[in-house]
């Protein structure tokens, strides 16, 4: 389990008692990676899923599976991606 500053839905840090709130963050990076383009991190330039871009792309489900899933594993994880409810009920298991 990977651990790091907490943020809210609109991605502000929250704080407590005037400091950075350490959690379980695996949840929060399976989200940006799949949320995120290809670029977007400087340190890491193939990194990033680029979901909305996906769909637009008219892709097949099981292209999407795969594709989403060599991300994750890229960074470090096994994810069981469930698309049985559609892309818009997307569900990662990591």
């Amino acid at each position: 389990m990977r651990y790091d500053i907490e943020v809210d839905e609109n991605y502000i840090p929250v704080l407590k008692n005037g400091d950075f709130v350490v959690s379980p963050s695996d949840t929060q990076h399976v989200e940006d990676i799949t949320m995120s383009h290809p670029g977007e991190y400087k340190d890491d330039p193939m990194l990033g899923f680029a979901a909305i871009l996906q769909v637009k792309k008219n892709i097949n489900v099981e292209s999407f599976k795969r594709d989403l899933k060599i991300q994750l594993v890229y960074d470090g994880y096994n994810p069981n991606i469930d698309l049985s409810g559609g892309f818009e009920n997307l569900k990662i298991d990591i």
